[in-house]
Parts: structure tokens; sequence; C-alpha cells
């Protein structure tokens, strides 16, 4: 009987100064050892990755030993450390490995032993092994931290981007000041002393989350070279030169609370804040806008994308006026329920074919097999090992077929959904119009799921089928000329 060996790999972020848990000599010389034993080899790599407690779910390759763990596919586990399976302080997870290992009756090895955890002596040792792991990285993460906070404490630069008018200066380690953006920086400054974020966007052309962004308390603090400790409030000097004073600072915050005193201009709808108004193309939330004020005082409102404030221009979106779409949906809405007997029949039809438990399960495990796949194509394209042309085809081709498997999967779901109140939805159109605001909102949240915009069209998606065949959408066409 051939013996299948699952050679597990992974180098902790935390182990970067062990050079022998380099992955490049793992995926050598593991391979190798195993091959000299005459062992069949399955690889599983994690590549870097941590496995401390509340990490392990970004272990796919784990994740798939696991599987095949249970499926009773693997005799033996090498890897270049027992503590591969496992960086748990806790040792919850690693006891677990143990226990699945010794359950299945697979053997632990390392490039120089073999230890079975269904015996009792070979238990002890690696329960031993994994105590001394765990008060390893209990010590290591201490001191990780101590070393953060005495960093933090210091002033010194804690990583990450540099915001302009800074740039990372490598050989020194800081922040330094890049002079053509800190002239732009200081333009930008002057204005915002005496304008709201909000005027200072539009003024720009800018996403207003990046200018708020820009204009925050703890912004400010950095182009002054400072920072604030959370726990206490002090206030920390810092180790980068500073790009601007603390009277400069306070002008900009004044200027900014008074911009937010000026109450918000509200035109909320009967779709708005309900969650299930979105943009067909950015995915992202539309929410009410009101127009410019006529000379007779009236206004038109509308929906928009919210993508236009937070994400930049959506390239593709417009504003569509609320009456527009709120008199589509409420009449796509009446004439779905109006055929309440045929809605009843499609539901039922959804429920005569038991197959969709089994159906999901199976696209479960297709969307695993693609994940892994599309990860193993990405270190590919990243070793050099095939070329990118073709790599972009195969990653093209995974993406489709993984999203072909996620729309599936979730019309599988929608299809195991509880059944809905019929006679409480026969009744809707002889109550819709003499409802309140409210109540309608109410009542379109209970039927429908997602209302997709476009320029030129709705998708409404309902919370169940609305034809025999399973369809539960209704394309609505709107007027074409929009804002």
């Amino acid at each position: 009987m051939s013996i299948t060996c699952a050679i597990y790999i992974r180098k902790s972020r935390e182990d970067k100064d062990k050079p022998s848990q380099r992955l490049t000599v793992q995926r050598e010389q593991l391979p190798a050892h195993a091959a000299a034993h005459g062992w069949d080899i399955s690889i599983y790599d994690d590549g870097h990755a941590s496995a401390a407690q509340g990490k392990t779910e970004s272990l796919k390759e784990r994740a798939r030993l696991e599987a095949d763990i249970r499926a009773g596919k693997i005799n033996i586990i090498l890897t270049i450390e027992l503590s591969r399976l496992s960086r748990d302080d806790t040792m919850q997870d690693y006891i677990a490995w143990l226990n699945l290992c010794a359950d299945h009756r697979v053997k632990l090895a390392t490039m120089s032993r073999i230890l079975d955890p269904a015996q009792h002596s070979d238990w002890m040792l690696l329960l031993m092994e994994g105590g001394f792991s765990s008060v390893e990285m209990k010590v290591l993460r201490g001191r990780m931290k101590e070393g953060r906070d005495q960093a933090f404490q210091t002033g010194r630069f804690m990583g990450g981007g540099c915001p302009p008018p800074y740039r990372f200066d490598k050989a020194h380690g800081i922040p330094v000041i890049d002079p053509d953006l800190l002239t732009q920086a200081q333009q930008v400054w002057t204005l915002a002393e005496t304008m709201s974020a909000r005027a200072l966007a539009l003024h720009l052309g800018k996403p207003l989350i990046s200018t708020r962004r820009m204009l925050a308390d703890d912004r400010l603090l950095y182009y002054q070279a400072l920072r604030e400790n959370p726990a206490t409030g002090e206030i920390i000097p810092c180790n980068w030169q500073p790009v601007m004073n603390a009277e400069q600072a306070e002008r900009i915050r004044a200027a900014r609370r008074k911009g937010h005193t000026t109450p918000r201009r509200s035109a909320g709808g009967l779709l708005s804040n309900l969650g299930i108004l979105i943009c067909g193309y950015c995915r992202t939330t539309y929410r009410g806008f009101k127009g410019q004020t006529r000379i007779d005082g009236s206004w038109t409102n509308y929906y928009g994308c919210r993508g236009k404030e937070t994400k930049g221009l959506c390239p593709k979106t417009s504003m569509v006026e609320q009456s527009i779409i709120d008199d589509r949906v409420i009449t796509n809405l009446l004439g779905t329920l109006d055929k309440i007997t045929e809605l009843k029949a499609a539901w039922l039809a959804s429920k005569k074919d038991n197959s969709g438990p089994k159906r999901i399960k199976q696209l479960l495990l297709e969307q695993t097999r693609l994940e892994t796949k599309k990860q193993r194509l990405a270190a590919a394209i990243a070793d050099g090992v095939i070329d990118f042309a073709d790599a972009k085809t195969q990653m093209a081709a995974i993406k489709t077929a993984l999203e072909t498997a996620l729309q599936e999967k979730a019309a599988l779901i929608r299809a195991q959904a509880q059944e809905p109140n019929w006679d409480v939805l026969s009744a809707i159109n002889n109550i819709f119009h003499k409802t309140t605001q409210d109540e309608k909102r109410e009542i379109i949240i209970q039927a429908i799921k997602q209302i997709r915009v476009f320029p030129t069209y709705l998708i409404i998606e309902y919370k169940f089928p609305r034809s025999i065949d399973g369809t539960s959408t209704a394309r609505v066409h709107l007027p074409t000329k929009q804002l």
C-alpha cells in the first residue's frame, strides 16, 4: 500500500528572521525528502500567512488539507516544523489538529522524525512541543507589542502610506517633504481656512470623502509632525518635519465646524435609505438629491449614485427623477402581486425539486476549488512560472466560472427561503394607495430584495419567483432623457 504524504508549506511573517523557514527552502527540501522515502506527494502551500488565533480562515490550503484528511486521502503530513500547522497561542487549534490526525490515523513528520498522535507516548511529545511553541508565541508577541508601543510613544514612523505632501524615504525610514506636493497642499490648506469640506470638494472637483479625510483631526496633527495617544489623549511629537503650524490647523478646524452648522439638504424619497436601490454599474447605493430651486420656489427630487460623492464620478450612471422610479416600481410591484395565484404556483414549483441543498454543497466545493485555482495562478504569475498573456486568459476564465457558480448558489439559497405570507400580499393592491409613506416602504421591503438602476431601465429582483421557470427579476424601462 502506497503512502500519501501531504507536504504543508507555510512561512509566518513572524518568522522572518529564520532563514531555514524560507519558502524556497521548504519548497525544495520537503518534496525531495518525501521522494527519498518513496511517498506519493500532495502539496498544500499557504505561502506567507499567519495562523494566529482569529486568522486561520485565511489558510485556504490548510482547509483543503483538513478536508482531504477527513476524506481518508492522507497517511502522513510533512512540514518543516510542526508549528507550521498551527501558531495559535491558546493551543486550541493545535490540539484540534492532533485529535483530527489521531482520529484518521495520520502521522506527523518533520525532516528529522515521525510521530503518531494515536500513540500515547508520541501524543505527549507533540503536546509538549505545542506548549513550547505557544509560550514562544506569547513571548514573541509581547516583545513585538512592547516594541510597537515604545516606537509609538517616541514618535517614530509606524509604517503605512504617507499622505501628501510627504513621501517615504526608504534610506532613513521616515516621511520626507516633496516640494512640488507641498506647494499644491498649501494652496488647498489656504482654501480650507475659509471653506467647509463640502464646499472645498465642490471647488476642487474631488470626492467629498477624500476631502474630509484630508482635513480630519489626525491628518492635521500629522502635518504638524504630531500624533495623539488614543488611551491618554497625550500629544506626542514625531520624528518627521512639520509642514503646518498649530494656528493654521485651528483655522481649518474652525472652517470645518462652521460648515457643519448648516443643516444638510434632504430629498428623501419612497426608496431612500432602504438599502435596495443600487447603481447597476458600481453597485453603490442610490440616495435622494434635491434639484435646483426654481423661480416659483418649486424643485424636483432625484435619485443618484453615492459613487458620485464617495468614490469619484461613476462614469455611466445618471440622476433620475424620484417620481419616475417610484411610479414604475410601484406599478410593477402591484402588477406582480395582482397575480397571486401564479406566484403561489411558481413558489410550489421551486420547492418540488429537492436537489437544492445538495447542489448548494456542490457549488460551495466548486467555489473553493476555483478560489484555490485562482490563488495558485496568481502565485505562478508572481514566480514567473507562467506567461502573463496566458495567465490573463486563464484568470478571466476562472473569474467567469466563479461568478457563474456564485450566481447559481445565490439563486438556490433564495429558493430555500421561507414561504411568503400570500394572504398579506394578496391584500396589498387594495390598501397600498391608502397607506402612509412609511407603510408603503415597509410593504416594498417585504416584497423586493434589490433594484438595480441603469440609465434607461431598472432590474427589480423580488424575494420570490415571479414565474413558473423560477425567474425572480423584472425589467422596467425608464425615459431616456435624464440628468
